[in-house]
């Protein structure tokens, strides 16, 4: 995918999100169902007109999580249509429905901005040459959900020591021939009555392509063949 491409260009050493202790699942993370996990850029991607995309909070362990959004990224200039309507899945425990969210535009280069005030990590799908929508998704409260590490490692986890909430949305798009890339974040309960900004991190979130953004297999070469020298030394430290 085009924003993809673009993304390791840029802050690709960030750290991103707050996971907790080492090996703690992530407060927020994002699923594709069925989706296919790039291992070099660490995130579920699609290619498909329609997917389900799960945004999926550990509310059991880190209580709370305030203000919830997703963010939604394209080129800027690329013109589609995108509608997510609530769901639940029946692959796990998942008791509520969402309802279908409202958004909010931003134009060209403007990032996310986390309830702490904190701007959320470029990583490459934002700032100049990058627009994106801000999905208002509310408070996560609900402990009904049975909560993995959603991390690639598997094509699905088989282990969910913790309960919190998950929304499922199904993801219809048309156009954006340039890419979709999805981020989901705000913040928790903090000490002494602060808020700690929390996001998905880069080895869960998603994206999603349509099939004219796959280049021809001869395209694909000759892409790899001239950059793979550059990008080879950002890509190892993306890696967890």
């Amino acid at each position: 995918m085009r924003i993809r491409i673009l993304g390791t260009l840029a802050l690709l050493a960030l750290a991103s999100g707050f996971a907790g202790p080492a090996g703690a699942i992530p407060a927020l993370q994002l699923y594709i169902d069925g989706a296919s996990w790039d291992t070099v850029t660490e995130t579920w991607q699609v290619t498909a007109p329609t997917f389900d995309l799960w945004v999926i909070g550990d509310v059991g362990h880190y209580g709370t999580i305030f203000d919830v959004k997703l963010a939604v990224a394209y080129n800027t200039g690329d013109t589609g249509a995108l509608t997510l309507t609530g769901k639940r899945t029946t692959r796990i425990q998942d008791l509520s429905t969402p309802g279908n969210p409202a958004y909010q535009s931003f134009a060209d280069g403007i990032a996310p901005v986390t309830g702490d005030g904190s701007s959320l990590p470029g990583h490459g799908v934002y700032g100049v040459g990058h627009s994106f929508r801000k999905y208002f998704l509310g408070d996560f409260t609900s402990t009904d959900s049975k909560i993995g590490d959603f991390n690639g490692d598997l094509p699905f986890p088989t282990a969910f020591p913790d309960l919190g909430q998950i929304n499922v949305y199904e993801v219809a798009v048309t156009g954006f021939t340039g890419g979709l890339h999805f981020d989901t974040y705000n913040h928790v309960a903090g000490r002494n009555g602060s808020e700690k900004y929390v996001t998905a991190p880069f080895s869960h979130d998603a994206g999603a392509s349509t099939p004219e953004d796959v280049p021809e297999p001869g395209a694909l070469v000759l892409f790899g063949t001239v950059m793979i020298g550059a990008f080879g030394v950002g890509l190892r430290r993306r890696r967890r």
